[in-house]
C-alpha cells in the first residue's frame, strides 16, 4: 500500500468512532504528508450533528501546521454558520469552528491567523476565539472581548482573555460599563450581564483612583450590577465609599434569593471592620421596628443573619 493509500485509509477510519483516535495518531505520524488529506476532508465533508471526525481533523491540522493547514483552519473558523438551516447541525458546526479558531493560536507568528481572529470578534461569539486571545494577549481584541461579556456561554472565556491583557483593558471596560443597550424602554439582559461582569473584572484590575466616579452604580436598578458594585467598592474604595457600599450590601440580606444572601453575608463578614457599627445600628433599628430573629417561615430572618455576622466578626477579631 502506498503512502497516499495509507493516508486515505486513515481518513476513512477517522470517521469511525471506534478507530478515530488511533487514526489521528497515525495521521500525525505521517507528518506533512497528511496535511492535504486532512484539509481535503474538512473541505469536502458536510457538517453534521456528529462532528467528532471534523474536530479531530481540525486538531490534526493545528498540530501539523504549515500554509495549507492554516488556510483550511481559517476557512473552517470563518464559515458562515448562519447559512446552515438545521439548528442542531449549526450548533455542532459552531463547535468545529470554535476549535479551528482556537487552533489558529498555533500560527501566532502569521498575521493572517491573528487578523482572522480579530475579524471573528465581529461575528457570532465563539469560545475558541476568546481562548486564543487569552494566549495572544493582543490589545486590539479588548473591545470585542468586552462586548462578549454579555453572552453567557462565552463570558468566562472572554473574562480570562481580558484579565490576561491586564490593566490596559481598563479604558474599554470603563467605557462599556457606562453604556446601556436599551430596547423598548428597558435595558436588555445581555447589557445588564455585561455591566455586572465588567464590575467583577474591575475587582481584579482596577485601582482605587479608577473607580472614584462610579459611586452611582450603588443605586443601579440591576441587582447584579449593584451587588458587584458593592464588592468592588468594599475591596478597592476609599473609606467613605466602603461605608456606603457596606450599607447597600446590608440591603441584599433581604433578598429572596438564598445564594445572594449567602454571598452577601460572606462579603460583609470579610469586611467586618468597615461596617461593625452599621450592623449594630441595623440590628437595633430592626428590633425597634419589631423584627424577631426567629421566624415561622422556612427562610432565616435578616435580623438573625445580621446577629450572626456581628458575633462571627467580633469573635474572629478577638482571635487575631
Amino acid at each position: 500500500m502506498s503512502v497516499r493509500q495509507g493516508i486515505e485509509t486513515l481518513i476513512k477510519e477517522l470517521q469511525d468512532p471506534s478507530r478515530s483516535n488511533l487514526a489521528l495518531l497515525a495521521l500525525l505520524a505521517k507528518g506533512d504528508a497528511a496535511v492535504p488529506a486532512l484539509a481535503e476532508f474538512l473541505s469536502s465533508s458536510k457538517p453534521s450533528s456528529l462532528p467528532e471526525a471534523r474536530l479531530l481533523a481540525v486538531e490534526g491540522l493545528s498540530i501539523l501546521k504549515g500554509p495549507k493547514a492554516l488556510e483550511t483552519l481559517i476557512a473552517v473558523a470563518s464559515e458562515r454558520l448562519a447559512d446552515i438551516p438545521d439548528p442542531v447541525i449549526r450548533l455542532a458546526e459552531e463547535t468545529v469552528a470554535s476549535r479551528a479558531a482556537s487552533g489558529l493560536v498555533e500560527f501566532a507568528d502569521d498575521p493572517h491567523a491573528v487578523q482572522t481572529l480579530l475579524e471573528l470578534l465581529k461575528g457570532k461569539p465563539l469560545t475558541g476565539v476568546a481562548e486564543a486571545f487569552t494566549k495572544l494577549k493582543d490589545v486590539r481584541a479588548i473591545p470585542g472581548l468586552v462586548g462578549w461579556l454579555g453572552e453567557d456561554f462565552v463570558a468566562e472565556c472572554a473574562r480570562q482573555a481580558i484579565l490576561a491583557c491586564g490593566d490596559v483593558s481598563l479604558p474599554a471596560l470603563l467605557a462599556s460599563l457606562r453604556y446601556k443597550e436599551i430596547r423598548n424602554g428597558s435595558e436588555i439582559g445581555a447589557s445588564q450581564r455585561r455591566r455586572a461582569r465588567i464590575l467583577d473584572i474591575l475587582c481584579e484590575l482596577a485601582r482605587s483612583e479608577d473607580i472614584d466616579d462610579l459611586e452611582i452604580l450603588l443605586e443601579d436598578p440591576v441587582e447584579g450590577v449593584r451587588g458587584n458594585a458593592v464588592r468592588l467598592f468594599l475591596e478597592k474604595g476609599q473609606v467613605e465609599l466602603q461605608i456606603r457600599a457596606f450599607r447597600v450590601g446590608i440591603e441584599f440580606l433581604d433578598s429572596s434569593d438564598k445564594s445572594v444572601r449567602a454571598e452577601c453575608e460572606e462579603l460583609l463578614l470579610a469586611h467586618f471592620e468597615v461596617g461593625e457599627k452599621l450592623i449594630e445600628e441595623e440590628i437595633h433599628r430592626r428590633r425597634t421596628m419589631g423584627e424577631r430573629e426567629e421566624s415561622l417561615q422556612p427562610r432565616e430572618t435578616t435580623l438573625a443573619v445580621l446577629h450572626r455576622i456581628l458575633c462571627k466578626g467580633q469573635r474572629e477579631r478577638s482571635c487575631r
